[in-house]
């Protein structure tokens, strides 16, 4: 059997030789809980900003991913964290805040993953007899207002959003979450 110079091209060199271990651990950092900081903090900065870059800059992402004992298994699960960079006079300023979600309260009241995400699927309540508990399996689950994807700005307001029907309003300065759209 001959290969074709495009199946050479392709071809792991014998001698080439992949890290040790699954690869997951090189993502541990991505799938980590981390706090939010509500209140502006100043960033240090190394060389220096042009005077004329003023604004703001906002992204949102994944930020908590285990309530109690209960963990996410995707890292599109992980609840929305907004950061907001606000960068004025060659200087910047951080915060972050989760979004106050109806699936992020509901996980907290509860403090295990009640509201299925996308790789994830909520634990039945143990406080349900066994019964209960099976046939809860078979519920067509509720669809997650998680939206941590993307920012939109829509006729001078800021919602976030994912690939589900809900956006959420917040406010861009404290991050504050508003109402449900």
């Amino acid at each position: 059997m001959s290969l074709s110079a495009n199946d050479q091209m392709y071809k792991v060199p014998a001698n080439k030789k992949r890290p040790s271990g699954s690869g997951l651990e090189f993502i541990g950092p991505l799938v980590s809980s981390v706090e939010e900081t509500p209140d502006p903090i100043t960033t240090l900065i190394k060389g220096q900003i042009p005077s004329w870059i003023n604004g703001s800059f906002l992204r949102n992402g994944p930020g908590k991913f285990e309530f109690g004992e209960s963990k996410f298994t995707h890292w599109f699960d992980g609840m929305a964290l907004m950061h907001h960079f606000n960068i004025k006079d060659g200087q910047v300023t951080y915060s972050s805040r989760f979004l106050q979600s109806d699936s992020y309260v509901q996980n907290s009241e509860k403090n295990r993953i009640v509201v299925s995400e996308f790789g994830t699927l909520a634990t039945p309540d143990p406080c349900k007899n066994i019964f209960a508990r099976f046939f809860s399996r078979f519920q067509i689950p509720k669809t997650t207002d998680n939206a941590g994807v993307n920012f939109v700005k829509y006729k001078g307001d800021f919602y976030v959003s994912t690939e589900t029907n809900f956006m959420r309003k917040i406010d861009p300065v404290s991050l504050e979450t508003k109402e449900k759209v």
